[in-house]
């Protein structure tokens, strides 16, 4: 037994911890539940015990929805790609709309092979699976639009289909392989997944008059309408700032405490009444992740003025907050002066110049890199002899009578839903080596048909992202956080093929991107789980999910990247469109792509960008040691990965939210945790669904009605609450001067 697995040991006894309530509801699990700070009891109070192996889920409901509602969340998915605010495509904004819809089909169907049954919560939750795979993938298209806006190369439709599909599929393969680790077991409980499983359980409650019931669909309900003052009629909603009311000239004032625009500023203290700004974090992470996230974002808003203060990295010379490349002037840095056929000219270099960051973004990247190896080293100090005892038990192929993964581990110890699952044909382990194989398969022919990342380098990227997915994977199910290892495998990229931009941008997408979809699907995989869905359904769906996302993302990414080219090539963007995604994207292919060995190796200008891979894997084993020896001072608490991805959390994008998530999180995951357990168990993820869906909603309907994702747009008329650029300031009334 590890260290980290004794300290969940709660005063109680082990067996009353792991106590399945036999006989007891849900409601008056709630009741006497008390969750401690790691969270993941939570399921307890969330998820029903009962179970009806026999409810049909493969439908035509479910086709028919499934259908709709993936090709609506591939558009939302690629729409939000190009928004100021980066968001993931709503689970539960869908669960909304499938409830509705399945509800409506069962009543006009005629009864028979179209409408077999009453409309059921895993019929719901698999079309929902189907459709928010659907959503997903959109980070493969950051090298469609890199390559379109930054190379004027262009994609043929079949091949960009194809390569959103394999960064998702080749994950999805990895991800069947690693189940009995991230998961099969009881504490890998994923706390992102917890609000939409909440809702499946409430929607389809025997008595839908209750408390939870109406919740939600008031949260909803009040959401959409309200969401239309903030994200379109009155801007400065998105973060009130008492500063620069009171400041409306000072460009210092816009970087420390502005926030409604991308780059504008940090936001400190900036109060948000935008749930789309906000969002469900304080209610929903487990406080010890609340906990390292706060920490960190008070350390980011400390040092990214210092750093700028004291000029590091000639941080004066450039803009405050910027993803870009700039000359040493601080003019823009024009990559094209340094390339011949998409390769580094080093006679053009010597000529033109090396790029510089601006300091706060450097600062991002280096903290970055920091995260990715405190994070493998947390896994491998606190997790690793779990790791290896569910890989032998896998390996082994033991069960014990009633099919669960024999030991006596973290990642052996399974939660009765998958006992209530296991009475269902697993999916096969063929199943997923078939369809790596395929994805592998296409993957070469991707490389082969750009003639630009070489077959071993493919190989590489491809194994280093099947070790990160183990990694990602269980910080996801135990935190809610996943270390973001583009940045890392793009340096690894860099490195071993110098000067190829575009070459790295296709490392980068089949080894990141690949981690990334592995662990959002793990999290479906989770849900099905919880649902008792039968997993040969829950690979199907989605399988159909992934095919209809990627022939949507091409077609809306298309479409965006042609009507609005000028906007996403602008670093400041505007309230409704921004290119930073693709912009970052492409910086960092040209920095680490090109330039890697020049200015990230020993003695280049950013090393320390480098060197923070060795203080990043340093990091975690003073705590380690410290809580081993020190066992009740709390040093299990501190995960350095989160601490330092947060530590440069804002510097990009609109920062104006915090505050008001910072609230949220001592309200909801300390006080109403602690003191209002009931309550808390009962209600509190299912107000964040309704608040999710209502926002998510009308951000949807505003994009296409009025913000020119439906080819117009309708701009709000200037008053107070919307202010005139014109007249030098944003919206929350900092100056725009520098």
């Amino acid at each position: 037994m590890d260290v980290e697995k004794k300290d969940l040991e709660s005063k109680e006894t082990d067996a009353e911890l792991h106590s399945t309530h036999p006989g007891a509801t849900r409601d008056e699990i709630a009741e006497t539940l008390k969750v401690d700070a790691w969270g993941f009891d939570i399921v307890k109070a969330i998820v029903s015990a009962e179970d009806d192996p026999t409810e049909p889920v493969f439908t035509f409901r479910f086709w028919f929805l499934g259908t709709i509602l993936g090709i609506f969340a591939g558009s939302l998915g690629q729409l939000y790609t190009f928004k100021p605010q980066t968001v993931a495509v709503s689970s539960l904004m869908l669960s909304v709309f499938g409830y509705v819809g399945g509800l409506f089909l069962s009543k006009v169907l005629p009864t028979g092979i179209l409408n077999p049954s009453k409309f059921n919560k895993k019929e719901l939750a698999l079309t929902v699976i189907c459709a928010s795979t659907a959503g997903k993938g959109v980070a493969s298209t950051l090298i469609i639009g890199a390559k379109d806006l930054f190379f004027n190369q262009k994609y043929a439709y079949v091949d960009a289909i194809i390569l959103v599909m394999v960064t998702q599929f080749i994950g999805y393969g990895a991800v069947g392989l690693f189940r009995p680790v991230l998961v099969y077991p009881r504490r890998a409980f994923y706390p992102t997944a917890l609000s939409g499983v909440s809702l499946y359980e409430t929607l389809f409650a025997q008595n839908l008059n209750d408390k939870a019931f109406k919740l939600f669909w008031m949260a909803t309900a009040g959401l959409f309408f309200w969401t239309f003052l903030p994200q379109y009629l009155a801007p400065t909603l998105i973060g009130v700032s008492v500063f620069c009311l009171a400041n409306q000239n000072s460009p210092r004032f816009t970087q420390l405490f502005g926030g409604v625009n991308n780059n504008e500023g940090l936001g400190i203290l900036s109060i948000s009444f935008d749930w789309n700004n906000i969002g469900e974090d304080g209610l929903v992470y487990p406080w010890v992740t609340q906990m390292n996230q706060m920490v960190g974002m008070i350390g980011c808003v400390i040092l990214i003025p210092l750093l700028y203060d004291n000029n590091v990295w000639n941080a004066k010379s450039f803009p405050f907050m910027a993803q870009g490349l700039y000359l040493a002037t601080g003019k823009k840095y024009n990559q094209s002066k340094i390339l011949t056929n998409n390769a580094l000219d080093e006679d053009k270099y010597a000529a033109y110049g090396q790029p510089y960051y601006a300091t706060s973004w450097a600062f991002n990247t280096m903290m970055q890199n920091m995260s990715v190896t405190a994070g493998i080293v947390h896994v491998i100090l606190w997790h690793g002899s779990d790791i290896m005892a569910g890989a032998r038990s896998v390996i082994n192929k033991k069960k014990n009578a009633e099919g669960a993964p024999v030991g006596g581990t973290e990642l052996t110890d399974v939660d009765e839903t998958y006992l209530l699952t296991s009475v269902h044909p697993e999916v096969p382990h063929w199943w997923y080596g078939l369809l790596m194989v395929i994805s592998l398969a296409l993957g070469f022919y991707s490389c082969l048909r750009d003639d630009s990342l070489p077959w071993w380098a493919f190989i590489l990227t491809i194994v280093m992202a099947f070790f990160f997915i183990i990694v990602s994977g269980l910080l996801a199910a135990f935190t809610g956080f996943s270390p973001p290892f583009k940045t890392f495998i793009q340096l690894i990229g860099g490195f071993i093929l110098p000067g190829k931009p575009i070459a790295n941008m296709y490392f980068t997408t089949f080894g990141a991107n690949t981690i990334t979809e592995a662990v959002a699907m793990c999290t479906d995989l989770k849900v099905g789980q919880y649902m008792k869905i039968a997993p040969r359904a829950v690979f199907w769906a989605q399988m159909y999910g992934g095919f209809i996302g990627a022939l949507v993302h091409w077609v809306l990414n298309h479409i965006v990247l042609e009507q609005k080219r000028d906007i996403l090539l602008d670093p400041n963007g505007d309230n409704n469109w921004s290119g930073q995604n693709i912009i970052g994207f492409n910086t960092k292919a040209i920095t680490f792509g090109t330039l890697a060995p020049k200015i990230l190796a020993a003695g280049g200008t950013y090393e320390w960008l480098s060197y923070a891979f060795i203080v990043g894997a340093v990091l975690p084993i003073p705590f380690w040691l410290g809580h081993k020896y020190f066992p009740k001072v709390g040093f299990n608490y501190v995960n350095t990965a989160i601490l330092s991805w947060y530590f440069c959390i804002f510097t990009v994008g609109v920062n104006s939210g915090w505050t008001s998530r910072i609230i949220l999180g001592f309200t909801f995951q300390l006080y109403m945790r602690r003191y209002q357990s009931a309550w808390f168990n009962k209600y509190t993820y299912i107000l964040a669904a309704g608040l999710n869906a209502g926002t998510q909603l009308a951000v949807f309907l505003m994009s296409f009605a009025f913000q020119g994702a439906g080819g117009v747009t309708v701009d709000p008329p200037f008053w107070a609450l919307n202010p005139n650029p014109e007249s030098g300031v944003f919206s929350d009334y900092c100056t725009r001067s520098k």
